[in-house]
């Protein structure tokens, strides 16, 4: 079995962790960076060019592709499904997820419990967001981030709308969230494959912050939610149609709420904290994809003659 990782860094911990799941369950793995891809598409076929080579064939293909090379990574990944390779995370899912507020629009409209949210263009209408919001502070988010970046707290209306028309004047569109006070400091990263929860830790932020991401200094302790939760986090991702996601959550007085869902979730603090083989729950499920994908082309391939045959006979 052959599988290719779309990374601009094969040295990050979280490649080289799944470089060496692969070699342990037999599983040929190259890692592919997305922006040395030339998408060539030229009379009635495709192809993707490295090197001046096109590439040949792979069972399946992992998208890790970072916030910063969004879209060229989306054309990248939408190439390799074009050609009809079984991909890893699909790229309108990636899109989704990535989109703050379009993924919390396919949540709630699935029955999943998130934040109160709304989309900010101007300082026109602040006072009533406000309202709805419960009041200062709130949480403001970039539509698009990683890692905490772009996401940050704001405690007076002034403060706001000066923040507010900062970034549109960059051009940044911005979704203002409730600030829940009960879970000020601490949520829960969720990790999913497939149907299955496979990690899951509490995070807690360092002194004087209220972002728990562990790239921001947080710290990951391992926990075990309830089934209830966790059933909640899957139905997040499977809603979503990610195979492999984070899924953030919080819990306050009236249950949890779905935060984010991540389709490139890094794992090395996750790893860290739980003890856990989430790299090899990756492999894993990778190649169990791509097993039943090559078990149905190749099941497909031989009805064909089996057709052309009965039809000579009648």
């Amino acid at each position: 079995m052959k599988i290719a990782i779309l990374s601009r860094n094969r040295n990050l911990h979280s490649i080289r962790r799944l470089l060496t799941e692969a070699r342990k369950a037999g599983v040929q793995c190259d890692v592919i960076n997305p922006l040395d891809c030339q998408l060539v598409v030229e009379g009635n076929r495709s192809q993707i060019h490295v090197s001046g080579s096109p590439i040949t064939h792979y069972d399946a293909i992992l998208p890790r592709i970072g916030a910063s090379i969004t879209e060229y990574g989306l054309a990248v990944v939408r190439q390799f499904e074009t050609l009809g390779m079984k991909v890893v995370n699909p790229s309108q899912a990636i899109a989704d997820s990535r989109d703050k507020l379009r993924c919390l629009q396919i949540l709630s409209a699935d029955g999943i419990r998130v934040p109160a949210t709304i989309l900010a263009r101007s300082q026109r209408g602040l006072r009533t967001a406000l309202d709805r919001l419960g009041g200062m502070p709130v949480v403001l988010k970039l539509l698009q981030g990683t890692q905490g970046v772009g996401v940050m707290i704001v405690h007076s209306p002034v403060s706001l709308g000066s923040v507010v028309d900062t970034l549109q004047g960059l051009d940044k569109d911005v979704i203002l969230q409730e600030f829940i006070r009960e879970g000020a400091g601490r949520d829960y990263r969720v990790f999913v494959v497939g149907k299955e929860v496979v990690a899951t830790m509490l995070r807690t932020a360092p002194e004087g912050e209220f972002r728990t991401n562990i790239h921001r200094g947080g710290q990951g302790h391992p926990v075990e939610l309830p089934r209830d939760i966790q059933r909640i986090a899957v139905q997040a991702a499977q809603r979503l149609k990610l195979e492999i996601a984070g899924v953030d959550l919080m819990i306050d007085r009236n249950g949890p709420l779905v935060l984010e869902v991540n389709s490139s979730p890094g794992f090395e603090g996750i790893e860290k904290a739980t003890r856990l083989n989430v790299a090899g729950a990756m492999i894993r499920h990778i190649a169990k994809l791509a097993g039943g994908q090559r078990k149905r082309k190749g099941a497909a391939k031989k009805a064909t003659p089996r057709k052309r045959a009965s039809r000579k006979k009648k």
